[in-house]
C-alpha cells in the first residue's frame, strides 16, 4: 500500500506541475517570456528542420556543424522564469588539413546555461538582407538566427558574431545556406582586463553552403 500511495503522490505532483506550466506557441507570441512558468514551445517545429549534421568542404576547408533541438530549456535568471526551445550546436573546422577547432564532443552535454554551447539560438529572421542581400530568399521566408563563439575567444571583450541559417533543397539534396558575420569587434582586452591582439574568430566570416549528411 505504501508503494501505491507513493506512486499516486508522484503522479499527482507531476500532473499539478504540468497544470501550472501553460504551453504557448513560441513564434509570433507577443507575450514571449512574460508569463512565469510558461512553456513557449516550437509547436510548428520550425527548429526541427535545422537538426542534423551539416558539411561544407571547399579547397581544403572543411566545416562540420551538428545542430540539435533542445526542448523545454528553463530560462531562469533575474526576471526570467519560463521554458522554451532552442537549437544548440557544435562544430569542427579544418583548414588545409589542420584542425583549427573541434567542439563536437560538447553537443550531448546537458548545459544549464544555454550560452555554454558554442552555437545557440531560437530567433526567426525574415527579409532578404542577412546582412548582405539574399536574392533567392522568398518574401516572408523564415530563417534561423543563432549566436556563435569559440572556446579560445570566449573571454575577448566585445568580440561577438552571429549565424543565420536558411534551409533549402537543391536537386533533391537538403542544404543550409549560412551567413556568418560579426556583430561587434574586439575591444583589445579580455574580460579580466588583460590586453589581447585577437580581433576575430578562427572561422572566417562569410557565406557557406552546407549539405546534410
Amino acid at each position: 500500500m505504501k508503494t501505491i500511495a507513493f506512486i499516486l503522490f508522484i503522479l499527482f505532483n507531476s500532473f499539478a506541475s504540468m497544470a501550472q506550466t501553460p504551453v504557448l506557441e513560441r513564434y509570433g507570441n507577443l507575450s514571449y517570456g512574460e508569463i512565469r512558468g510558461a512553456y513557449y514551445k516550437d509547436t510548428r517545429n520550425f527548429l526541427g528542420q535545422f537538426e542534423g549534421t551539416w558539411l561544407y568542404s571547399n579547397n581544403g576547408t572543411i566545416l562540420k556543424i551538428v545542430l540539435k533541438k533542445k526542448e523545454m530549456f528553463h530560462e531562469n535568471g533575474n526576471i526570467r522564469n519560463f521554458y522554451t526551445d532552442y537549437i544548440v550546436g557544435e562544430y569542427q573546422y579544418i583548414k588545409n588539413g589542420i584542425e583549427m577547432q573541434n567542439t563536437l564532443s560538447n553537443i550531448n552535454i546537458d548545459y544549464q546555461n544555454i550560452s555554454d554551447y558554442n552555437i545557440e539560438g531560437n530567433l526567426q529572421k525574415r527579409g532578404n538582407k542577412i546582412p548582405t542581400l539574399c536574392p533567392e530568399c522568398q518574401p516572408g521566408e523564415k530563417k534561423l538566427m543563432v549566436y556563435y563563439t569559440e572556446p579560445s575567444r570566449r573571454n575577448v571583450e566585445g568580440l561577438n558574431a552571429q549565424m543565420v541559417f536558411r534551409w533549402f533543397t537543391e536537386n533533391g539534396i537538403t542544404k543550409l545556406k549560412m551567413w556568418f558575420y560579426s556583430t561587434s569587434g574586439s575591444y583589445g582586452f579580455t574580460r579580466d582586463g588583460q590586453p589581447t591582439d585577437i580581433v576575430s574568430y578562427l572561422l572566417p566570416y562569410g557565406e557557406y553552403v552546407l549539405t546534410k549528411q
